[in-house]
């Protein structure tokens, strides 16, 4: 069961602002986050820019899971870039990087059994 969340200023990242933020408890065992983070200036991000952005994610999906007991993973789905999927501390994560008006993630928590 899933008794732990995180709270927005967890999800922020540098240089970017949070322009949509919803979460979702799908059921006992799965807790989505869905977020849009958008340059903090009028604009895009750039190709250098997006792959900060998608580091700092994956990064903040590692160290979630690290929070959190070790029967309930953490993945973030790439919206933008056709549902591509990273799972934390699996490494393996390979990303074509380009400019991006904003990027849409869900991070998923899921217990995969109980303890």
């Amino acid at each position: 069961m899933i008794n732990k969340s995180f709270e927005i200023k967890d999800y922020a990242i540098d240089d970017s602002q949070i322009n949509g933020f919803w979460m979702t408890l799908l059921d006992k065992e799965t807790l989505t986050t869905e977020i849009i983070y958008s340059p903090d200036k009028d604009g895009t991000f750039d190709t250098g820019e997006t792959k900060r952005i998608i580091q700092e994610i994956t990064r903040k999906c590692d160290g979630f899971s690290s929070l959190l007991p070790e029967n309930i993973n953490c993945e973030v789905i790439f919206k933008d870039l056709d549902d591509l999927k990273y799972v934390a501390d699996e490494g393996n994560f390979e990303v074509e990087y380009r400019e991006m008006d904003e990027i849409r993630v869900v991070y998923r928590f899921h217990v995969q059994y109980h303890i």
